[in-house]
């Protein structure tokens, strides 16, 4: 009877889990490694160009008086918190709107060609940017919609740079080619499902995070070979020319098109416009009556369409709640932004069990909330213009 030798037996063992442990961490370790190779050379600095509205916290500026009709072909801003005004802005036309979308179609068809490295550095230049001027960026956002500097740091900033650092590590991955059971039909086949850029996506967004709006969607655009189309709120529209400004200089410094991201400014006429206008996909955030309309649009050219609507959301508070996180938590979805807030707390539902002591303690928690300018009082400002 032959013998068997255990020493190679265990070998062979060995051997064995460590081909199938490198066949699944190889690649995962390979991408690390070029990630950190990209990312160890210099990230290129860009300077953007700032004007004093932008800069300085106070300002001595002439009251904007809603009363008083402005010209139908601009956009008139202003501080919501001190009716500084902050000046106009253009009403844009549909022809304006369709000539950014012509732009944006030529720069996509170069800018889906490129590679995924490339639109890693147009990224990571954004994100060095907005970790070095991240006091500015609060400053704009909160001067253009009335919300605390600490809304704006937490909504804008943190965000935006969360988001960006997943699809720095992550992005890539997930749109590569996926393989897919052939069947026992298609044995001599195999098969995958590829991601391909869409062309122009068109983006509708609304006022209450006028930076993280803005790059919300064109950051998962513009890493996904794609242009983008902006049209911002006409109640946040001063703040997206500074953001604009960044946005070119970052594409500038990758090499990438100038014209692949367009930010168009106006009233619903330029929304319609965006929608109408060809692009390849929309997005659409904002109340339930208008997204309705959108997607009635949209579907007269079967264009796909992403909806983020308005609703009326309940907080139920359960009498084996915990009374002090639930103030904490609920009362923070309430007056976050001033309630500007897509998680926002709209409707309470509490246990009668509870119901007194979870009035009075939100009662008190009320009674000592700080409403100021938020850029007068800077940090200590619980609520700004509402």
């Amino acid at each position: 009877m032959p013998t068997v030798d255990l020493q190679q037996v265990f070998l062979f063992a060995a051997a064995a889990v460590l081909v199938l442990w490198a066949a699944k961490w190889i690649p995962t370790i390979s991408t690390h490694f070029h990630l950190w190779v990209e990312s160890f050379w210099m990230v290129p600095s860009i300077a953007v160009p700032t004007s004093k509205a932008e800069v300085e916290d106070v300002l001595d500026a002439v009251k904007y008086d809603p009363s008083i009709t402005s010209d139908p072909g601009l956009v008139p801003c202003w501080d919501p918190a001190t009716m500084d005004f902050l000046g106009n802005v253009p009403a844009m036309t549909r022809e304006d709107v369709k000539r950014a979308i012509s732009k944006a179609k030529a720069a996509q068809s170069e800018w889906s060609k490129s590679k995924f490295s490339k639109r890693r550095t147009f990224l990571r230049i954004l994100l060095k940017y907005i970790l070095e001027n991240q006091e500015t960026i609060c400053r704009v956002s909160s001067r253009d919609s009335g919300k605390p500097m600490v809304d704006a740091a937490f909504g804008e900033v943190i965000v935006t740079c969360e988001k960006i650092s997943w699809l720095l590590a992550e992005g890539e991955r997930w749109l590569a080619a996926e393989e897919r059971s052939s069947g026992y039909m298609m044995l001599t086949k195999k098969f995958y499902v590829e991601y391909h850029p869409v062309g122009v996506v068109g983006a509708i967004v609304p006022w209450n995070y006028p930076f993280h709006n803005i790059l919300n969607p064109l950051l998962a655009a513009v890493f996904s070979g794609n242009a983008i189309v902006i049209k911002v709120s006409e109640y946040a529209s001063w703040s997206a020319n500074y953001f604009g400004r960044i946005i070119s200089a970052a594409l500038l410094a990758a090499g990438a098109p100038l014209d692949l991201v367009q930010i168009v400014t106006g009233y619903g006429e330029v929304g319609n416009a965006l929608v109408e206008g060809g692009v390849d996909k929309l997005i659409f955030v904002g109340s339930t009556s208008v997204g309705r309309k959108v997607m009635e649009a949209a579907s007269k050219t079967l264009t796909p369409v992403v909806l983020e609507l308005g609703g009326k959301d309940p907080f139920i508070v359960c009498d084996d709640a915990d009374i002090e996180q639930a103030l904490a938590v609920g009362l923070r979805g309430v007056f976050q932004s001033c309630g500007q807030n897509c998680t926002n707390a709209e409707r309470f539902i509490v246990h009668t069990k509870v119901y007194d002591r979870f009035c009075n303690g939100a009662a008190e928690v009320v009674k000592r909330i700080r409403v100021s300018s938020p850029l007068h009082s800077k940090y200590s400002v619980d609520c700004g213009a509402i």
